[in-house]
């Protein structure tokens, strides 16, 4: 957890503010605790759900995919192309950056390619020693070799 404090004197009255993924016990506790302290009034904004989508455009459309939707984010042709539950999308960002947002459930398996790990339906054999991944909606990426540690440690094929 991120602690902020900022002193300004300028400001009327102390307050805290505390932004939260989800409502925990301890959190709650904290809640509490800063609550007892001045006596004031406790504001708590429940927003629901994680907002955890992709945002890309097909044609002049902009389309919003959950997270879970995406299978694979791969480069093509200078732009990040998500192939999706609902279709391949475009998207702006660059790959990097997409990755941050996917999160856990997602694994880099190329300089230009990101799987979801849910979404891979089997693991196939290639020449040379080399791997590729089908997921469920029968596309098909392979897996380099600089990147095939890393991809068989986070589906649970790898030493810890």
């Amino acid at each position: 957890m991120r602690v902020e404090l900022s002193i300004r004197p300028t400001i009327e009255a102390d307050h805290a503010r505390i932004s939260a993924r989800a409502l925990t016990e301890e959190l709650q506790q904290a809640v509490d605790a800063l609550a007892g302290i001045g006596g004031d009034s406790t504001v708590v904004e429940l927003q629901p759900g994680p907002r955890n989508a992709v945002v890309g455009t097909r044609g002049r459309s902009i389309v919003v995919v959950p997270v879970a939707d995406v299978y694979i984010a791969h480069m093509d042709g200078g732009h990040v192309q998500l192939i999706t539950a609902k279709g391949e999308l475009r998207l702006n960002n660059r790959l990097y950056e997409l990755e941050s947002t996917l999160g856990e459930g997602f694994v880099r398996i190329s300089k230009s390619a990101i799987v979801n790990i849910d979404a891979i339906d089997r693991i196939e054999p290639g020449f040379g020693g080399a791997l590729s991944v089908q997921m469920v909606d029968g596309s098909v990426e392979w897996i380099s070799r600089r990147f095939l540690g890393a991809f068989k440690q986070a589906i649970g094929m790898g030493r810890a």
